[in-house]
């Protein structure tokens, strides 16, 4: 006699055929119908964020499900988020106006990070060989001569600093860098506000002119100021004291540490040193790296600095990486020196 009986096992109907009293013998079928499973995915935002991505698949015989990651450009500022769960398959960060991916992952098998897009080039790079990696990337603009893009003048930026400096709460006007006021952003001829270069001008041994594509001309340098604060400030140093040194509003000392660490990457005749107080930087040098380290992990990234990256992104071509992935620099600056080193294990 044969006994035909079907179980019900998570929705799948398996049947078992001949179960013959005399042996019992029970095939079982060679494939089976998995259930929907999630798997996660660590995704690491341009902030230094982490969140969490869920995706869910369904298999069958042959699993084929797969997820992506991508990121866009836009001009308008960038949010970040700690952490979020999504169970979509596709994530998108919107963060330039490029369709090109600047997002970091973490691979679920490895907690080294896993860099995209335009920074793909650092994976696997050591921290000694860190530095001029980047460099390679940012320098990519320059015309074979060593230029900035044509359109890129100390002249032009007049009209586009208000473009990536402008206030976010009163759109013609422009947020001075050091005395934090909004003022209007129509140049007049640098009454109202200048064109300050956060490495000074004369410690970059560059004469500049409104027709100058050099390094006295990169964007990411360039912030507005009043010409009595720019003046004051000078050439000096960057410090806590104002003594020979000059120490701007706590709210914007990330700003200046990151703009600085661009600088020397993207110019690698130019340095960064810690000086005595009795000294003062030599040309091509600017002061002091402990404190920028510091600073920079103090004040983290916010939402106008990822815009103004977004924004001369679209503009000059190259993005400040430590804007984007905070972690790198104490990959390259953390081993300097004893304060640098407690300051990046901190």
């Amino acid at each position: 006699m044969k006994i035909t009986i079907t179980f019900k096992w998570i929705g799948l109907a398996i049947p078992f055929f001949a179960l013959i009293l005399t042996g019992c013998a029970i095939p079982f079928p060679s494939t089976i119908t998995s259930s929907t499973m999630p798997t996660t995915s660590l995704v690491e935002s341009e902030s230094g964020s982490s969140s969490i991505a869920v995706s869910s698949f369904s298999s069958s015989a042959t699993d084929s499900s797969s997820s992506s990651l991508s990121s866009q450009t836009p001009s308008s500022s960038f949010t970040s988020s700690s952490s979020s769960v999504s169970s979509s398959s596709s994530i998108s960060s919107q963060t330039t106006t490029s369709s090109i991916t600047t997002s970091t992952t973490s691979q679920s098998t490895s907690s080294e990070p896993v860099y995209q897009g335009y920074y793909q080039a650092i994976n696997g790079v050591s921290n000694a060989q860190l530095k001029s990696t980047l460099t390679s990337i940012l320098r990519s603009i320059l015309t074979s001569s060593g230029s900035l893009p044509s359109s890129i003048t100390y002249g032009n930026a007049r009209y586009d600093i208000p473009d990536f400096d402008g206030d976010p709460n009163k759109p013609n006007n422009v947020i001075l860098v050091y005395s934090r006021n909004s003022v209007s952003s129509t140049w007049d001829d640098g009454s109202t506000w200048n064109r300050e270069h956060v490495f000074p001008q004369s410690l970059m041994d560059v004469d500049t002119t409104n027709t100058s594509r050099h390094k006295g001309a990169d964007y990411h340098n360039l912030k507005p100021e009043s010409p009595s604060v720019n003046s004051s400030r000078g050439n000096k140093y960057f410090a806590e004291t104002t003594t020979t040194s000059y120490a701007p509003p706590t709210m914007v000392r990330g700003d200046v540490a990151r703009i600085l660490f661009y600088m020397v990457t993207m110019w690698p005749e130019l340095s960064l040193v810690d000086v005595t107080a009795t000294n003062s930087p030599a040309t091509f040098q600017m002061a002091q790296l402990s404190f920028l380290v510091k600073w920079h992990l103090e004040d983290p990234v916010d939402s106008f600095e990822e815009n103004r990256n977004n924004v001369i992104y679209s503009l000059q071509g190259n993005r400040n990486p430590y804007v984007d992935h905070e972690e790198l620099v104490c990959r390259i600056w953390g081993p300097s020196n004893p304060n640098t080193q407690e300051y990046c294990a901190a």
